[in-house]
């Protein structure tokens, strides 16, 4: 994964993503070091997105797709 800030945000609607073709299942480290299963998203312009309490996160990885 490329280096860029990367931060974890609320979503507005958790349901829209599920079937979202940008969403992947992630392995995210947040900056207190506790690990947890979030959602990466490849679009950058999303509206589903809460800024208010973003925070860093400090490594995302990105679950490989089913049936690849």
């Amino acid at each position: 994964m490329s280096r860029r800030e990367l931060r974890v945000v609320r979503l507005l609607e958790p349901d829209l993503c599920v079937d979202c073709r940008f969403a992947h299942q992630a392995e995210v480290e947040l900056a207190d070091g506790n690990v947890q299963q979030m959602l990466y998203c490849r679009r950058l312009d999303c509206d589903n997105w809460d800024y208010s309490s973003a925070e860093p996160a400090r490594r995302v990885e990105v679950m490989p797709e089913e049936g690849s």
